[in-house]
């Protein structure tokens, strides 16, 4: 789990999850016996909310049976749930409600908060990276880098795990040059991947710039 260990350091988030998706998990409400529910919300503590939210999100994900996975996957959503009702003006609960969705493959749930998300902090890079993989997994790979490049410019620009991700689509699109830069600066920040180092030289025996087929598509 490279991509974990590399996006626990973010400043922006406590958990950042971007690689080995656990498989497809009927969930279902979740969160709906809170909903239409008006409560005190004196007595909840955002900080200790969200860890445990947290907490539960990545304990589904390294569940090895689906029976445990649907149980912390439920218990996550719960208390995102909770803490967007606490901090109603928090993007962050509605992403994480959003990804929980999307891996249960309930498409419409996972827009609507991505949306909710958006509609508090349209550029906040980590609302604008998820809803990037969103489109990636689907195999919308325009809207994808939409969606990564926003990520880039408003935080992210330094980020591994964003470069890799930007490097990988450009490649997949037929932008191997941009692909190149950025595999190029993934090598600068860590010399000793030699996976980077390999795709910099199989990029560099293309001699893509030098081809007719890099100077027709740019006519």
């Amino acid at each position: 789990m490279i991509y974990k260990k590399i996006l626990l350091a973010l400043p922006l988030v406590s958990i950042l999850l971007v690689s080995g998706y656990p498989p497809s998990i009927a969930l279902g409400s979740g969160y709906s016996q809170y909903e239409n529910l008006n409560f005190d919300t004196s007595y909840i503590n955002p900080v200790s909310v969200r860890k445990e939210a947290d907490e539960y999100f990545v304990k589904a994900f390294d569940s090895a049976t689906e029976e445990d996975q649907t149980k912390y996957y439920q218990y996550a959503m719960q208390k995102y749930y909770l803490l967007s009702i606490a901090e109603p003006y928090n993007y962050y609960p509605y992403v994480q409600m959003a990804r929980i969705h999307d891996e249960q493959n309930e498409e419409k749930l996972a827009k609507k908060n991505y949306y909710h998300a958006f509609n508090l902090d349209k550029n906040n890079p980590y609302t604008n990276f998820y809803f990037a993989e969103f489109h990636k997994k689907r195999e919308m790979y325009n809207k994808a880098l939409k969606y990564y490049l926003i990520a880039y410019n408003n935080g992210y620009r330094d980020n591994y795990v964003t470069n890799l991700k930007l490097a990988e689509l450009y490649e997949k699109l037929g932008d191997l040059k941009k692909s190149k830069e950025l595999y190029e600066k993934l090598n600068g920040i860590n010399p000793a991947d030699s996976a980077i180092q390999e795709k910099i030289q199989n990029l560099n025996e293309l001699d893509y710039e030098n081809s007719e087929y890099y100077h027709f598509i740019r006519e």
